[in-house]
């Protein structure tokens, strides 16, 4: 039986800064065309709208599964997910929220939370072992 683990992660820094400004941008859009208007209009609740249905999804839908042989990174509004056999994993390094590691000579910066970059860190150095 295969244990698989779920977390919650951000991408990297830069990557995180320009989605989430994206994000904001549909609800300032909103607030603009309300205001501009002078009273609330279906425009800006459609806006509005969209921008809670897309916080909702990135902060829910992206997840990376961990089970003893990969670690599947799911995607904001892409429907293939990212599978990382952990055998192809190089140079990890870990600080207190964010994971960097090395996969056919991509670099990959994620963002956890402290407790998740724990355990991941022993989850990985357990399957690392167990191959060697």
């Amino acid at each position: 039986m295969q244990e698989t683990k779920k977390y919650f992660y951000q991408p990297d820094l830069t990557s995180s800064i320009i989605d989430w400004c994206w994000t904001l941008l549909i609800l300032i859009v909103g607030v603009v065309v309300w205001l501009e208007i002078t009273h609330f209009q279906w425009i800006s609740a459609l806006f509005i709208l969209i921008f809670l249905i897309l916080t909702f999804f990135a902060i829910q839908r992206r997840t990376v599964t961990v089970n003893s042989e990969s670690m599947t990174f799911s995607r904001l509004l892409q429907r293939d997910f990212l599978v990382v056999p952990l055998k192809d994993i190089r140079q990890q390094r870990f600080t207190k929220h964010t994971m960097t590691m090395t996969v056919n000579g991509e670099v990959m910066t994620y963002t956890f939370s402290h407790r998740s970059i724990v355990d991941l860190q022993r989850t990985l150095k357990n399957a690392q072992q167990g191959v060697k």
